[in-house]
């Protein structure tokens, strides 16, 4: 019910800002859009990249909310959260664009991560699938960071 109800503010945010910027010249294009999209999620998923790298691809009034949590609005928190579950071991996972819809001042993407959850004792490995929203807002320079994302397993 909370994702529903969230899918409904940010649609009609959505909505409300598109109407508001409907006669502003338009300096975007969903293929760049896709780009830029696909271009952070890579970093999402590059397992080389150090997580205090990775808040590179944020904004700093981020919002993250993960099953079982509490939302996290600073970049000082989900650095926390993502090394305390390294801490019982690795993932290796692939984000995908599902849809996505570009704004002006906004890019929101449903996705979905396929992975498996490598466990740090050497059990058995773990495939998951996920189901997500991300919100990035678009910069001066016109490049895109991950504003808001929700997300929860597929059942």
């Amino acid at each position: 019910m909370k994702v529903r109800h969230l899918s409904v503010v940010i649609t009609t945010m959505l909505l409300c800002i598109q109407c508001k910027n409907h006669l502003e010249t338009n300096n975007y294009s969903k293929e760049q859009d896709e780009k830029l999209v696909q271009m952070v999620l890579e970093v999402l998923d590059d397992v080389t990249v150090s997580t205090e790298d990775k808040m590179e691809v944020w904004v700093d009034d981020l919002v993250h909310m993960a099953p079982n949590h509490s939302a996290i609005t600073n970049k000082t928190e989900l650095i926390e959260h993502i090394n305390n579950e390294k801490q019982y071991g690795c993932v290796d996972m692939k984000h995908e664009i599902v849809e996505m819809h570009s704004f002006e001042k906004v890019v929101v993407m449903h996705g979905k991560v396929t992975g498996t959850f490598y466990p740090i004792n050497n059990n058995a490995f773990n495939r998951f699938e996920t189901k997500n929203l991300f919100v990035f807002r678009r910069m001066e320079d016109n490049s895109l960071k991950i504003w808001k994302v929700i997300f929860n397993m597929t059942s």
